[in-house]
């Protein structure tokens, strides 16, 4: 018996189904842990000090005061940047019945908005120093986080550190990330009074940081009432009473 198969048929509805799924990576820590503030001017501009360094003090009783030597605050700023994802869709585009969204324009703008973050926090960690641009020709570009890390730095050989937005940091010579090297600049970045909390790597280095043996001791777990448990990915490093997330 010969039986009709939908290889002939004709009029077989698609089956598409009304779900979009994005699988690309929406994530921006950088931009989201920072603080935020209201810039009115193309160049937004703040000040900085810090304390003169320890020394002994000790004073004659009776003695007449004598006047410390002062220094004045330290005046930095960085440019404004405009970031823009523009879209377009007809009429007609509208109109028509789709798949996955009801409003193209809206799905778009949603789409759009996403992108724009991930442009932001590419350019917040890029190695690109502030300029003022140009009218009509050239944009205007803020400086990005590598070009503000003048100090506590290890860097290869070559290798030198930004300063204030303004000078690029130089790539220095590869060198394998090492837990030493973390333990490093730790140290230097709580001795110059800073307090890190989040240690941000590319994904690769976060499995490197995953295996440094300070943390192999707990790398297996087991708990009472469940398998076997292995961790392969840290979420916490503690060193010298500083917490790094």
């Amino acid at each position: 018996m010969t039986q009709f198969r939908t290889y002939a048929a004709v009029g077989l509805r698609e089956d598409l189904s009304d779900i979009i799924y994005n699988i690309s990576p929406t994530d921006t820590p950088f931009m989201s842990s920072v603080g935020k503030t209201k810039a009115t001017a193309v160049y937004h501009e703040w000040q900085t000090d810090s304390l003169a360094a320890a020394a002994a003090n000790a004073a004659v009783e009776g003695a007449d005061a004598s006047t410390a030597t002062l220094s004045p605050t330290t005046r930095v700023g960085n440019r404004t940047q405009i970031s823009q994802k523009t879209v377009g869709v007809t009429g007609t585009l509208q109109a028509v019945d789709k798949a996955g969204r009801k409003s193209e324009l809206a799905y778009q703008l949603s789409k759009a908005s996403s992108e724009i973050k991930r442009d932001m926090e590419f350019t917040f960690l890029n190695n690109t120093v502030q300029s003022n641009g140009s009218a009509g020709s050239t944009a205007r570009v803020l400086g990005g986080l590598q070009t503000w890390l003048a100090t506590n730095g290890d860097f290869g050989s070559g290798g030198s550190a930004g300063a204030s937005g303004t000078t690029a940091r130089t790539n220095g010579t590869n060198r394998t990330f090492t837990e030493d090297i973390l333990k490093t600049v730790v140290k230097e970045v709580f001795e110059s009074g800073g307090s890190p909390k989040v240690l941000m790597v590319t994904p690769a280095h976060k499995q490197t940081v995953s295996a440094f043996a300070g943390i192999a001791a707990q790398r297996y777990m087991a708990p009472s009432d469940a398998p076997t448990t292995i961790i392969g990915a840290a979420d916490i490093y503690l060193n010298a009473g500083v917490t790094v997330h």
